[in-house]
């Protein structure tokens, strides 16, 4: 059984950062993902010779402390501003999923690796995984999507607060379904120059992208993503009939003679409606069980809204609480 100091459940970049953090800190990490990739909604498709963004197409900064970490990721070139004035909209170099595999180089992480259930044993934490490999440690951080998250608590022995349950049991989200559109790529579309639309669109589209335009695919693949209403009203309809109802509300927008190929991504966590005002909870006293993510912000948030920047400060947040924790163990 491997043991670590801290294991992180999800592998999306409020895991990724916390384990990066506490890694250079010394600690040892390890996050387990159950995907075939980190990312999670910072995610990139491979259609073709061509990739699109089906995710967060792009992120803003609104504090100094993430401007830091932006400023080193632009040095890297893992990111360039891609539009807007007053705050800058950035883009990640070849698709958002590639950031938070630049920022996981180095640190340990396993895929394909979904939690069951964490079991306790004395002192230390036992994580479960679907196939039945177990993982000890001494904390656990959990960053998935809070329903998902508390499925898992309540399937484990750990115990939860009636306080934080109700936290958790308090932030719910938004699903989202998303159409991935591929053209001819020398035909144009009518999006504006810089490949991004998100006004003036019909009723249940809330965001369509020229992923061409946006420089991250050879081929001209448009990420069309359907507003909250939509989604819900949709989300369990047949693939073909959901494009079939996206594709008759842009027609006067894209050039549908050219179309080459379809698809649906749906997400069933997209945007938390419902969000906690702390950057991490703690789920008792009794316990070194920690959850933590984009919907869980800051007392002072200027935003007041899930972003990933909301979702890097709250995996750094975690990362300094777990630190001090373990020193305070170790010293006493």
């Amino acid at each position: 059984m491997r043991k670590v100091d801290v294991a992180i459940v999800g592998g999306g970049i409020a895991g990724i950062l916390a384990a990066r953090k506490l890694t250079e800190d010394g600690v040892n990490a390890l996050v387990l993902d159950k995907s075939k990739s980190v990312g999670g909604r910072l995610a990139t498709r491979r259609i073709g010779d061509g990739r699109a963004d089906h995710g967060a197409q792009f992120f803003t900064v609104r504090t100094d402390q993430f401007q830091q970490f932006v400023d080193k990721w632009e040095q890297n070139q893992w990111i360039s501003r891609w539009f807007g004035d007053k705050h800058a909209r950035y883009k990640a170099t070849n698709g958002m999923n590639q950031l938070v595999k630049n920022l996981a180089s180095g640190v340990p992480h396993q895929l394909n690796s979904k939690v069951e259930r964490i079991e306790r044993s004395e002192e230390e934490y036992v994580v479960i995984l679907e196939k039945g490999e177990r993982v000890q440690a001494s904390l656990v951080l959990f960053t998935p999507p809070a329903p998902q998250t508390l499925q898992i608590l309540e399937s484990s022995d750990v115990h939860v607060s009636d306080q934080s349950h109700q936290s958790l049991n308090q932030i719910t989200f938004n699903p989202a379904v998303v159409g991935l559109l591929t053209l001819k790529k020398e035909d144009e579309t009518r999006l504006p120059p810089e490949g991004h639309k998100d006004s003036d669109l019909p009723d249940g589209i809330e965001r369509m992208v020229d992923n061409r335009v946006k420089g991250i695919s050879d081929e001209r693949i448009i990420t069309v993503s359907a507003s909250p209403d939509f989604s819900k009203s949709f989300y369990h309809y047949e693939d073909e009939a959901v494009l079939a109802e996206l594709l008759k509300r842009i027609e006067h927008l894209l050039p549908f003679e050219s179309l080459v190929s379809q698809q649906l991504k749906r997400w069933r966590y997209a945007q938390a409606v419902h969000f906690h005002d702390h950057p991490f909870l703690n789920v008792s006293e009794k316990e070194a069980v920690f959850v933590a993510g984009d919907a869980f912000l800051h007392e002072n948030d200027q935003a007041g809204r899930t972003r990933i920047e909301s979702a890097v400060l709250s995996g750094l947040a975690v990362a300094e609480e777990i630190k001090q924790l373990m020193k305070r163990k170790t010293s006493t």
